[in-house]
């Protein structure tokens, strides 16, 4: 029942999150599951290309995809003004997911995959909620808006082989990683924070990122490892990620693929984050204190605050991993999230901040998951990173916490001076934020502060302003209401039980074994 409840929430939370990113329209209904889908391989048999085939492709295509890939294929329908990365431009060359070698067009096969499984990172939905026949039309016409597909009938396949994944093969791959440069874009630990992406962003104004190759689930066309090999092997056509087919031998490329692959991993997402019991230890105050491995960590997907101006269409920021312990006095969250740049200025600064109801709720109704409501008032921590010349990347951080209560974006306000209660500390190290923040389970302040509970859900926000992006005020990556738990205490009585019961068990064994030897078993003749 526990867990059919959880898999619910879990369902609930990633609607709320996904649907805010990406619907754009109420004839879209493929989205909630955006975050986690699976890139598909299997394509059926090929509908005939013919002039009616065409002609109900643009019926499709007026219907499904005009509206963000412009009525012309320009890439520039009424939606794409909110859209980062902005939508396919049919009218060139643009494709990325292909199985045919850098600057050439897809086969059709290639782009039948892509509108079935959509493209991880963008707005680009999976179209599985439409007929095989519908996918196929819609592909005829799509080619109808470049000449090249007429010119390249028959574009060049990359074959795909398979060399197996050893740990020779991954070190191999990591020193094959290195000499051919590509942690310049994607960064020595894989989390897209090159130097070369950071210059793109910060002092050319260019809109690529690298990928960040430790979210599998963020892998334009897929994190299978065949799919990997692929990408090394074609490229992305337009981008700085180009084709290293003619760079790397064959067994190379699967090398380097597979020690992408072991920088990857999978969102490790729940709807309850789990806060451990810290029995007779002081909780950790610094980001990288060792007892922080005592907890279990949670990813949870963050998307673009778009329910009121100024909305946020481009969030750099799309998921944090959050850690919580507690002890008889305090508790203390760990949140990390990763930062390609670590570039501020004094208005647009890196920040983080909990959320929280002011009560618990006693049923299923919280305040409004975006900063409460007039009916329901939420408590928050706020931090926010120091900006200043000579930040270092690796630096600790100067930072402001601060204790604030809203009931909607129009009606926040600080605490007063002696209602602040939370103490916070952030490092940057290797392209990533990590904010500890505290607070005593109880306070003075009852009706501004959440007052935390053993055994009780409790429903928990998040929000991550990336000053890079420009983030600043409602301009910021957020998340729908979590919850967190505080782990009951063991009692002694029970480890007292346990010794019992090993100590009753062991007795009547060792008295079976002292009759056996008394009275041994006789043998039939």
């Amino acid at each position: 029942m526990i867990k059919a409840f959880k898999r619910v929430l879990v369902g609930l939370g990633l609607v709320v999150v996904t649907t805010s990113v990406f619907v754009v329209r109420s004839e879209v209904p493929a989205h909630a599951s955006h975050l986690f889908r699976t890139y598909k391989h299997e394509v059926p048999q090929k509908l005939s290309e013919t002039p009616e085939a065409v002609a109900e492709g643009k019926k499709v295509y007026e219907k499904r995809c005009w509206y963000c890939h412009g009525i012309e294929g320009g890439g520039d329908g009424p939606a794409s003004k909110t859209m980062f990365p902005k939508p396919r431009n049919f009218t060139r060359n643009e494709y990325k997911v292909r199985s045919t070698t850098f600057g050439s067009v897809p086969t059709d096969e290639d782009l039948f995959r892509i509108i079935t499984s959509g493209i991880e990172g963008t707005a680009m939905p999976f179209w599985s909620t439409i007929t095989e026949t519908e996918r196929w039309q819609v592909i005829y016409y799509v080619k109808t808006f470049n000449e090249q597909f007429k010119k390249d009938t028959a574009p060049k396949v990359v074959s795909v082989g398979s060399v197996a994944s050893t740990p020779d093969s991954i070190k191999r791959g990591q020193e094959l990683f290195k000499e051919t440069k590509c942690y310049e874009c994607h960064g020595e630990d894989g989390r897209g924070n090159g130097p070369l992406t950071v210059a793109l962003q910060t002092e050319w104004n260019m809109p690529y990122r690298a990928r960040d190759l430790s979210k599998a689930w963020n892998f334009k066309g897929g994190n299978a490892i065949e799919d990997i090999y692929r990408t090394i092997s074609t490229g992305f056509n337009e981008t700085p990620m180009g084709s290293y087919l003619e760079k790397l031998s064959d067994e190379d490329r699967w090398h380097v693929a597979h020690f992408v692959k072991s920088l990857s991993k999978d969102m490790a997402s729940d709807v309850v984050v789990k806060v451990k019991l810290l029995e007779g230890d002081q909780l950790p105050s610094e980001p990288l204190d060792e007892n922080w491995g005592k907890a279990t960590p949670v990813e949870l997907p963050l998307g673009g605050q778009i329910l009121t101006s100024p909305r946020h269409w481009a969030p750099a920021i799309d998921a944090v991993m959050v850690r919580a312990v507690y002890n008889k006095d305090e508790i203390a969250f760990l949140v990390e999230w990763d930062d390609s740049t670590n570039k501020q200025e004094e208005v647009f600064r890196d920040a983080m901040s909990l959320q929280f109801p002011t009560k618990i709720p006693e049923s299923l109704k919280k305040p409004y998951f975006a900063m409460g409501d007039s009916s329901g008032a939420v408590n928050l921590w706020s931090w926010k990173a120091h900006w200043g010349e000579g930040f270092g990347s690796a630096a600790e951080a100067p930072e402001t916490v601060v204790e604030l209560n809203a009931k909607g974006f129009k009606s926040v306000v600080p605490q007063p001076p002696e209602s602040q209660n939370v103490s916070g500390k952030g490092i940057y190290q290797n392209g990533r934020w990590k904010v500890v923040m505290k607070r005593p389970l109880k306070t003075e302040d009852a009706k501004g502060d959440i007052q935390f509970e053993i055994g009780k859900l409790i429903p928990i926000a998040f929000a991550v302003w990336d000053g890079s992006n420009s983030d600043v005020a409602g301009q910021k990556s957020v998340s729908s209401w979590y919850y967190i738990s505080l782990e009951k205490p063991v009692p002694k009585t029970v480890f007292v039980y346990v010794l019992i019961a090993i100590v009753m068990g062991a007795s009547i064994e060792m008295w079976f074994v002292a009759r056996l030897r008394r009275f041994p078993p006789k043998l039939e003749e």
